[in-house]
């Protein structure tokens, strides 16, 4: 059964964990629940008043914290600090996480002994987290004596690289990404979906999307756009090419398509921009 009802009627809706759960199990500083969710389920604006972890293992939704919206897919682990409002909006396929529940003193004892602090909430796609959770999903399945050993000694190894990844020293973009802007600067002259980017490159659309941004501080939209007027610009600046020809080469609609964009980009037109860099306008023009 759905749990949110029970806990709806509580102002500001804490502690409250939605969707149904499989299967549980309770160790000394964790507990850990397995939980499923319908088709099309949103859950209201929550907090929980102990930091969690929380590994999508089938499914895909949105989740909202903090003024941030992530999109979470099977390859995304999030760290929720204790307090943090947020909310899920799952996809039509539902959803399916492994939810850890974590003392705050458990956590206090990792700060005294190593001084990482962990009391930001963050989501994360790649790295040592994923293989780390598929172990913890595996030894939460195992009811040997054992088990609660090394679940704790997964846990201390993901409270390390959950601060790793939240404060990396290697600032460089993934080689996927980067194999992600040599596709675009290849093809950016034709129509080329951000669906099939990310198939090329491995990565889901919005995870794509999103760490494009992160690094290029730009859409990918943007990007070709971008790549686009370039190409324009130095057309016009070397050849006497049509500015339909132009236009079309560099990937636009149709030539009022492509002086519509090279006008609000460089505040000039197109034939204006070719007067100034031939040297037959009043005033010297450089190429940004």
């Amino acid at each position: 059964m759905i749990e949110a009802a029970a806990c709806a009627s509580r102002e500001s809706f804490p502690d409250c964990f939605f969707g149904a759960t499989l299967r549980s199990r309770s160790e000394r500083h964790f507990h850990i629940a397995e939980r499923v969710y319908p088709s099309g389920y949103r859950t209201p604006p929550h907090l929980h008043s102990k930091p969690l972890i929380c590994m999508v293992l089938d499914g895909a939704y949105y989740e909202t914290y903090g003024g941030n919206s992530r999109y979470c897919t099977p390859s995304t682990l999030l760290f929720h600090a204790a307090e943090e409002k947020h909310l899920e909006k799952f996809e039509a396929c539902g959803g399916r996480s492994l939810v850890v529940e974590i003392e705050s003193a458990w956590l206090g004892s990792i700060h005294e002994f190593s001084g990482i602090r962990l009391d930001a909430t963050a989501a994360f796609d790649s790295g040592a987290l994923a293989p780390l959770g598929a172990r913890l999903y595996k030894e939460f399945l195992s009811r040997d004596e054992a088990s609660r050993l090394v679940i704790e000694g997964i846990l201390f190894e993901m409270a390390g690289e959950l601060s790793r990844a939240a404060h990396p020293r290697d600032r460089r973009p993934p080689r996927w990404l980067q194999q992600s802007r040599e596709l675009v600067r290849e093809r950016y002259g034709s129509h080329l979906p951000l669906a099939e980017i990310a198939e090329a490159v491995g990565v889901h659309p919005v995870h794509l999307a999103q760490t494009f941004r992160k690094f290029y501080r730009c859409t990918i939209g943007d990007y070709v756009r971008s790549l686009r007027i370039e190409f324009a610009c130095r057309q016009l600046a070397a050849t006497n090419m049509p500015l339909s020809q132009i236009a079309l080469l560099a990937g636009f609609a149709d030539q009022s398509h492509f002086t519509r964009t090279f006008k609000e980009t460089l505040g000039v037109p197109p034939s204006r921009y070719r007067e100034l860099a031939s040297g037959r306008g009043d005033t010297a023009y450089k190429q940004p």
